[in-house]
C-alpha cells in the first residue's frame, strides 16, 4: 500500500486534490487508519484515477466523472454522454474560431485601417422600437432640428431624438431625413408625425464627439466595414446621445448590418 504522499509522488497528483477526491467520493482511498487518520493507496486506486484524468480532459465536471467512473455503468451510458460532450466539444470550437476570425479581423483593421476609432466599431443586437418619425427632404443636414422639433411640439419634449438618413446629400441627391424620438409607449399623433415601430437589426456602431469628429468617424466606420465580414443592409441611423463630459455632444452611429454573402460589395448605403 502506499501512504497518500507516496501515492501522490507516484501519480504526481497534489495531496491537497486527493484529499478533496476522497471528500467528494471520487477516489476513495483503499484504507484509512482509524487510529491516526492516515489514508491508504493500492494500485487499483491508480487504475481508477487514470480514468478520472480521462474524463476530467475531456472537461467533464467532477459529478459528470463520478456518473461516469461507477461501478457497473452501462457502456451505453457512458457512450452517450461522451458522444454529448463530443457535440459540446464541436460547438465550443466553432464559437471560439469564430472569436478568433473577429480578434484577426480587429488587428488587420489596427495595421490597414490608419483609422484608430476603427477600433471601437462595436456590433450588437438592437431590438425594435417605437417612434414617432418624420421623414422629409432637407437642403443641408442642420434642417433635422426642424423636424424633431416639430416632433417635440406633438407628442411632448425631453425624449431621446435620432434620425435616420436615407438618403445623403452628394452629387443631385438631396437629403431624405426620417427623424424620430423614441416613445416609451403608443401615442397619438397628428399632422406628418407617424407613430411606428423601427424594426431590430444587428448594427454597427461607433460614438462620435461633435461636428469636428463628424467625418473622421464615417471614415472609420468605412474602414472597419473594408475588413469586416458585414454588409450594410439598411439606412444609417444616428442616435443623439446628449453631451458629454467635456460639453460635447455625442453621436452614435449605427450601421444595420448582416454577414457578407458571396459577391457583395460592403460599402453599400455608406454616406460619402
Amino acid at each position: 500500500m502506499y501512504r497518500i504522499g507516496e501515492f501522490s509522488r507516484l501519480t504526481q497528483i497534489p495531496v491537497k486534490t486527493l484529499r478533496y477526491y476522497d471528500e467528494i467520493g471520487l477516489l476513495r482511498p483503499a484504507r484509512v487508519d482509524p487510529a491516526t487518520g492516515y489514508r491508504h493507496y493500492t494500485p487499483a486506486e491508480v487504475e481508477r484515477l487514470n480514468r478520472i484524468l480521462v474524463f476530467r480532459d475531456l472537461g467533464f465536471t467532477l459529478g459528470e466523472i463520478g456518473a461516469l467512473v461507477a461501478e457497473n455503468v452501462p457502456t451505453e451510458q457512458i457512450r452517450g454522454m461522451l458522444q454529448l460532450k463530443r457535440d459540446e466539444l464541436e460547438r465550443t470550437v466553432e464559437r471560439e474560431r469564430e472569436r478568433l476570425g473577429r480578434a484577426a479581423a480587429r488587428l488587420a483593421l489596427l495595421e490597414r485601417s490608419g483609422h484608430p476609432a476603427a477600433q471601437d466599431v462595436a456590433v450588437r443586437e438592437m431590438g425594435p422600437r417605437l417612434v414617432a418619425s418624420i421623414r422629409g427632404t432637407l437642403r443641408s443636414y442642420d434642417e433635422c432640428d426642424a423636424l424633431l422639433d416639430e416632433i417635440a411640439r406633438d407628442v411632448g419634449p425631453h425624449r431621446q431624438r435620432g434620425a435616420i438618413w436615407h438618403t445623403c446629400a452628394g452629387g443631385d441627391r438631396s437629403i431624405d431625413c426620417e427623424a424620430f424620438v423614441f416613445l416609451p409607449h403608443r401615442a397619438s399623433a397628428g399632422g406628418r408625425v407617424r407613430v411606428h415601430e423601427l424594426p431590430g437589426h444587428q448594427v454597427a456602431s461607433l460614438v462620435y464627439r461633435g461636428e469636428r469628429d463628424f467625418e473622421p468617424a464615417y471614415q472609420a466606420m468605412r474602414a472597419w466595414m473594408s475588413v469586416s465580414r458585414a454588409f450594410v443592409v439598411g439606412p444609417t441611423r444616428e442616435i443623439f446621445l446628449g453631451a458629454g463630459d467635456d460639453g460635447e455632444p455625442l453621436i452614435e452611429i449605427q450601421f444595420p448590418v448582416a454577414p457578407r454573402p458571396a459577391g457583395a460589395r460592403s460599402l453599400e448605403a455608406l454616406p460619402a
